[in-house]
């Protein structure tokens, strides 16, 4: 096993005028699962193809265990990869797909059928030596590709979103046989996946990139709950933060934020713990995730609003419910939307709030809903950034 370190590292395409991946530093530790996540085009990939050595680097260097391996091949960086398509050989059995890559380094049968048996046995494919890919379903499939890899015992385990070609239903089952086979074997191991679900559920660090740029490096709770810029508080989460710009303001009776023509209090406990009074007056950014967001709202409560409800969602065991609060200005990444705002032409902005299924909110009706004051987020509006001690 070997931990992993990019320093610096750049990606610069030719022909192109901005890096694919700009200045990325991370540091990752021997035996850690660490998922790089982010929307299409954000340079997640292509830094995975730098550690595997699939893409030249352009500037930096990347250091796996203690060798900076910018001019060693692949083959010999002690690595192994799975990517989104399977690549078995069609015409071999399990236990030949498996053994390939001992085979072809001259491995004594001996050991070579030992680490056969112990990788199937892992994997759970025991029963399934004999057969051939084409009798095998798709998760079959990814783990006797993933066995394959891992047969060589390598110091770093890449997967390039390996379960996008599978249905709902079977990624959410390999989701946990992944992480359960990497707290297993200990191998260190760098995830790529464009779902944050996935990101969220597996890795014990999520690294969030966005347009090359890293955004933010940490643990799933602290993504959720501190996330570090604006981009990240509207990213994780799923249904997205509720992210609208506002002013702080200051009166006699404490601080408060504007929501849509009405006031939202703002705790002086926690205005004063983050330094909010610098702010007074100031552009920011408020956000509130939907889980925070209560239908059970009094006219008594500081952090209640009025609102109309625009759809109701209704999932068993949760209600999602849409909903006008008056605001045209909230944070959101569409550029059609950004376009027509600019214009002033931008309509109402749903918020969302997550309610319990017992909720009896309909659409088109008048409402008051809650806002849990005490899990408010406020980011500085030029910068983007988390605004916290």
């Amino acid at each position: 096993m070997a931990s992993v370190e990019l320093k610096k590292v750049q990606k610069v395409y030719d022909g192109a005028v901005d890096p694919a991946v700009n200045d990325l530093d991370l540091e990752i530790e021997d035996g850690e699962f660490i998922v790089f996540v982010g929307p299409s085009g954000c340079g997640k990939s292509t830094a995975l193809r730098m550690i595997a050595g699939l893409e030249q680097i352009t500037g930096g260097e990347c250091v796996i265990g203690d060798r900076v391996v910018n001019d060693i091949p692949p083959k010999d960086r002690d690595i192994a990869m799975v990517f989104q398509n399977y690549a078995l050989y069609p015409h071999m059995t399990v236990a030949r797909n498996l053994d390939y890559p001992l085979r072809i380094a001259g491995v004594e049968k001996a050991e070579l059928d030992e680490r056969v048996t112990q990788i199937a046995r892992t994997l759970q494919l025991t029963e399934l030596l004999e057969r051939k890919p084409s009798q095998l379903s798709g998760g079959q499939r990814q783990r006797v590709a993933m066995g394959r890899a891992l047969i060589r015992r390598p110091a770093v385990f890449l997967m390039d979103e390996p379960l996008s070609n599978l249905d709902a239903k079977l990624r959410v089952s390999m989701r946990s046989e992944i992480a359960r086979i990497q707290e297993e074997l200990g191998v260190t191991t760098v995830y790529v996946t464009h779902d944050q679900v996935e990101a969220m559920t597996m890795g014990d660090r999520v690294m969030v990139l966005n347009a090359g740029k890293l955004q933010q490096v940490a643990p799933p709770e602290v993504l959720y709950n501190k996330p570090g810029n604006v981009f990240v508080a509207g990213f994780i989460g799923s249904p997205a933060m509720n992210l609208w710009q506002s002013k702080y303001s200051i009166d006699g009776d404490g601080g408060w934020v504007e929501l849509g023509g009405q006031q939202v209090s703002v705790p002086s406990a926690t205005a004063e713990r983050i330094g909010l009074g610098a702010y007074a007056g100031k552009d920011i950014t408020v956000g509130i995730r939907p889980d925070d967001v209560h239908d059970d709202a009094t006219d008594e409560s500081s952090g209640s609003v009025n609102v109309t409800v625009k759809v109701r969602e209704a999932l068993g065991s949760e209600v999602i419910c849409h909903f006008d609060a008056g605001v045209s200005r909230m944070i959101i990444d569409d550029p059609d939307l950004e376009e027509m705002m600019a214009e002033g032409m931008a309509p109402d902005i749903d918020f969302v709030g997550r309610f319990s299924p017992e909720s009896d909110v309909q659409p088109g009706e008048e409402r008051r809903v809650r806002f849990d004051v005490n899990k408010l987020h406020f980011f500085d509006a030029e910068s983007g950034l988390r605004i916290d001690t």
